[in-house]
């Protein structure tokens, strides 16, 4: 653990001008408010709230979405679902600022940084959506379940203020993109990817190349396997259980794609 400790802060020294800060508020365990690319481009995440420097291990570093598994093309269509202050949007849309990154938040507080950080750091090609991935067209509403920025949940309805969201299937997104096809689907919904793949026509998911998503079986039992049947038609799939116990990454690729 130690070793791995220090790799992380070496990780963030080498990717981020930022990164003393950094390593500080990882040593002294306190949230971090701000990202700073080599390139001087600021990242923002909401103040006082935890998170970022976990997204920032997980997309920037060790990249569980991508590493070995996906890498943006020019003309591809790509949908991160629980796209939070926008760091993946953001990582995908720098590498091939050819490729169209829509990145769906519905958290009020999330979604306007996202905006503000898309806008300075990928303005050209990430379309920032205040909506959630459900098992169909509706509403409903976002309800925190922690301190991190990462942790809300969508529950059914709403009560007529301003924290009700629009919420949209995976059979919608291709309405939303102008596409035929999406290339890559990014999902990390906190516990809804069930009913999201549960409600999902095979025809659908057809429709859609490679996939990476965060199952929380610790929430939702039995997310990992129904998602497992509903893409075994269509994708090969390879699970990546992670040091928590009911949660991991699945990542899944059209049967006889390249690795």
């Amino acid at each position: 653990m130690y070793l791995k400790n220090i790799l992380q802060m070496g990780s963030l020294m080498l990717h981020f001008r930022n990164g003393r800060t950094l390593v500080e508020c990882m040593r002294a365990d306190r949230p971090c408010d701000e990202l700073v690319l080599w390139d001087g481009t600021r990242i923002q995440h909401p103040a006082g709230r935890a998170g970022l420097l976990e997204a920032v291990q997980e997309i920037w570093i060790e990249r569980i979405y991508t590493d070995g598994f996906y890498r943006p093309q020019s003309g591809d269509v790509i949908v991160d679902a629980g796209a939070n202050i926008g760091l993946f949007a953001i990582y995908l849309a720098r590498q091939n600022s050819q490729c169209k990154v829509f990145a769906l938040e519905p958290v009020e507080e999330n979604f306007r940084y996202l905006e503000k950080n898309v806008a300075q750091a990928a303005p050209a090609n990430v379309t920032c959506c205040q909506m959630a991935l459900g098992a169909a067209f509706g509403q409903g509403r976002m309800e925190a379940v922690g301190t991190r920025s990462l942790d809300h949940m969508l529950r059914a309805g709403g009560n007529g203020n301003s924290d009700v969201v629009p919420v949209i299937p995976l059979a919608g997104l291709f309405e939303l993109t102008g596409a035929q096809k999406i290339d890559f689907l990014k999902v990390d919904i906190e516990g809804s990817e069930r009913d999201v793949f549960a409600a999902a026509p095979a025809e659908t998911l057809t429709r859609i190349g490679r996939i990476a998503m965060e199952y929380h079986d610790q929430i939702t039992p039995g997310t990992l396997a129904l998602v497992r049947e509903k893409l075994a038609p269509s994708h090969d799939i390879t699970v990546r259980p992670s040091h928590m116990e009911g949660c991991g990454i699945l990542l899944a690729r059209p049967r006889g794609a390249e690795s």
